[in-house]
């Protein structure tokens, strides 16, 4: 059982609700948001160890959500992950030079969103 807590965004709810349930059945702590802007209010009150983002969301990207964080003293040592269809290369590399600490492809395995989530997590730890 993990005692780390995961934020996940995605506007997608079954998207959403699939890596909220895989993640919960390895034992993570899950908050789930549905778009950027409560992810970034959330972001102190929860206090994730692990943020997975969708990058392309409506209105506040997952491009924006990141340098939201990255630019906050108080979340910016939070690992975030970004989940990509795979015609966005383009975002997943300027997600990575922001600061991402790796991304995922859609469509995906929740066994590697679970191994990434633990890899991560306990770097942030």
């Amino acid at each position: 059982m993990s005692d780390s807590r995961v934020l996940v965004v995605d506007d997608d709810k079954i998207i959403l609700n699939m890596i909220k349930s895989g993640l919960e059945e390895a034992g993570y702590e899950v908050i789930a948001k549905s778009n950027g802007f409560d992810a970034l209010v959330s972001l102190e009150e929860d206090k994730p160890d692990l943020i997975i983002a969708d990058i392309m969301m409506p209105r506040l990207t997952g491009l924006d959500l990141l340098r939201a964080i990255k630019n906050n003293e108080a979340t910016s040592k939070i690992p975030l992950i970004f989940i990509s269809a795979m015609d966005q290369a383009k975002s997943v590399q300027e997600g990575l030079d922001l600061g991402a600490v790796d991304y995922i492809t859609k469509p995906f395995k929740i066994s590697e969103i679970v191994g990434k989530a633990k890899h991560y997590a306990a770097i942030s730890k």
